[in-house]
Formats: C-alpha cells, structure tokens, sequence
C-alpha cells in the first residue's frame, strides 16, 4: 500500500528554520560533548590503571625490601654476637692461664708427671 499523499504544506518560516537550525545545533553539541566525555573517561580510566599499576609495584618493592631488611637484621645481629664472641676470646687469649687451660684440654698437653684424663661434658654438647 502506498502512502496518501497529505495536502498539507509544510510552512516554511523564519520561526520554524531557526528551530530546525536549533534543534541540530544541539544535536551536533550533544554528539561533541558525548565524545568529549567519552574521551576523557578513557583517558581517566588509563591515567587511573598506570597510577594502580604503579602503586603496587611499589607496595610489593616495599614489602620485598622490608623482608630483606628482616633477614639482614638477623644476620647483623648473628654477626654481633659472633663478633662479640670473638672478642672475648681475644681476650681471654691474653691470658696466660687460660691458654694453659685450653692447651691442656684441647691438645692434651700436660706438665711433667701429669696425667690427664678426657671425661667427655655431656651438658656441653647437649646444649650445642
């Protein structure tokens, strides 16, 4: 079926071509501004992921490091003991008896007419 044509003109005014003009207009700046928001929302939304990215690289770096920072504290503290050791066996080794007393032990070397026996310190080595 066709349509019927209808006999009634359009009236074409000043009023009515403003309008139009109008209505496109404002069709047109909608459009614009949709794309403009559209635009600057992706831009946002990369901006936002690059700054979320980076903040838990950093967060898992910090944590990483504090980690390491345990384990090097650990170890310092190790090392102090060990270097404190050390040092009182220095000084101990200064001492003329107890490089006697040690050499006695350790190497069984006794005075003249002395005999040593070894009794093996259950305590000591429990404790080890």
């Amino acid at each position: 079926m066709k349509k019927a044509k209808t006999k009634v003109a359009r009236i074409e005014n000043r009023y009515i071509k403003d309008t139009a003009t109008m209505n496109k207009t404002r069709s047109r700046r909608r459009i614009a501004l949709f794309r403009r928001l559209t635009f600057m929302a992706i831009i946002f939304a990369v901006v936002g992921g690059l700054l979320t990215i980076t903040y838990t690289q950093q967060v898992l770096s910090l944590k990483d490091k504090k980690e390491k920072q345990v384990e090097v504290d650990k170890k310092m503290v190790a090392t102090k003991d060990e270097e404190e050791a050390l040092n009182n066996q220095i000084k101990k080794l200064h001492d003329d008896d107890y490089i006697a007393k040690l050499a006695r032990s350790e190497y069984y070397l006794s005075k003249d007419g002395e005999i040593i026996f070894n009794i093996p310190e259950e305590n000591s080595k429990q404790k080890e």
